[in-house]
């Protein structure tokens, strides 16, 4: 096989990956080095990829060996438990809170079980503008932050809910969107409030980080509601400022993947499409645990 190569994105967040075709699938050297880069860089990019829906689903359900199945069975891709859609196309996203339900800062599976999880998003159409993806880095933001905040952080515990499930800390920016229609079978679905440090180590590179401050904080021990609402209002405010982010617009084929312990995001919020240049429509799968190619080689 091809010689995978990597190039930077957003200088040390993110990598380009090349030389590969997930349709002919991965072997272990490959998958080794694209996992290493990845904990590493937090996010890759791979272009240009034709493939199949089955194609898609085997390559999320090797990375990790295990994949979520989201409790919003209704956007499912048919045939897919552990597909979902995302975008703008179809009648369920002419509902505003279905099509930009995830245009606010968060974290994917920050109340799973096992926070160690990836997202990917594979594109199938992309609309001329918004849309985009935006990722955040919780590493480097946590490195900046002041000494006396650092150490006034570091003991503290967060709970984490589904988010939707509470009312969150940090409140909402004026542009945030509501979030995707929680039903009660919806809700039965989700996982129970989970506790997990605010600053967190990664568990392969070891390196800190700020974990998950916005979109899933309901409490934090020790702290009343008021002056943690404050303090995560502060740290939200800080690790999305620009210097710390990059927006992927989107191109059919691209396949954009990132680790949820390291990083936050949200998606740019769209109108209902109207036409092919205006439709945005991705397919995400979220592999749970470590990715395999760390043991692979």
């Amino acid at each position: 096989m091809t010689a995978i190569t990597f190039t930077p994105i957003s200088g040390s967040f993110g990598r380009e990956v090349h030389g590969i075709d997930i349709a002919l699938g991965l072997d272990d050297e490959q998958l080794f080095e694209m996992t290493n880069i990845f904990v590493k860089h937090q996010f890759l990019l791979i272009r240009n990829q034709n493939i199949t829906e089955s194609e898609y689903a085997a390559f999320g359900r090797r990375w990790s060996g295990k994949t979520r199945i989201d409790s919003f069975t209704e956007m499912h891709l048919p045939g897919y438990d552990d597909i979902n859609i995302i975008g703008n196309v179809g009648e369920l996203f002419q509902d505003e809170e279905y099509r930009n339900g995830a245009s606010f800062w968060h974290t994917d599976c920050a109340a799973e079980p096992d926070p160690d999880a990836t997202t990917m998003l594979f594109c199938i159409h992309a609309p001329e503008a918004d849309g985009e993806t935006v990722l955040a880095d919780m590493q480097s933001a946590y490195d900046d932050l002041e000494p006396n905040l650092k150490q006034q952080i570091q003991p503290l515990v967060a709970r984490h809910c589904y988010a939707g499930a509470k009312t969150i800390l940090g409140g909402r920016y004026d542009w945030e969107h509501t979030l995707t229609p929680v039903t009660e079978e919806t809700a039965r679905r989700f996982p129970p409030p989970v506790v997990r440090p605010l600053v967190r180590d990664h568990t392969i590179t070891g390196r800190p980080g700020l974990y998950a401050p916005a979109g899933s904080i309901f409490s934090i021990d020790g702290m009343d509601q008021e002056y943690g609402d404050r303090l995560m209002a502060k740290l939200k405010a800080h690790v999305t400022q620009p210097k710390y982010c990059y927006a992927h617009q989107y191109k059919p084929g691209d396949i954009l993947m990132w680790g949820n312990t390291s990083t936050m995001h949200f998606g740019k919020a769209t109108q209902a499409a109207t036409n092919e240049r205006d439709q945005r429509l991705l397919y995400r799968i979220s592999p749970l645990g470590l990715p395999v190619g760390l043991t692979a080689k």
